[in-house]
């Protein structure tokens, strides 16, 4: 006789992603002053983009200036919370690839 076991996964949530950045990237700084890089990025032959998230520290490049670079970018998927429920990529690496 069978029996099934209900199994619940752990939340996982760990992306990675390789794509082009092709617009300059927006920056933000929050109340405390901690620098906020926003940017489109775009994967797959441009067949989607998603918004990444990223909070910039110090001795990362200079990512204004790499308008077009490909790069990899390693998060984790989040809800956005300005009412529309978009989701971003709330990235914690960028990786820039060699081409």
């Amino acid at each position: 006789m069978w029996s099934l076991v209900m199994w619940k996964p752990r939340r996982v949530n760990k992306v990675f992603l390789t794509g082009r950045l092709k617009v300059k990237p927006e920056v933000f700084y929050t109340p405390k002053g901690e620098k906020i890089v926003q940017f489109p990025l775009w994967v797959e032959d441009d067949a989607f983009s998603i918004d990444v998230v990223y909070p910039e520290r110090q001795g990362t490049r200079d990512l204004a200036r790499l308008k077009g670079s490909v790069v990899t970018v390693s998060g984790a998927l989040m809800k956005a919370m300005d009412g529309h429920g978009a989701i971003k990529l709330k990235a914690n690496k960028i990786i820039w690839m060699e081409e």
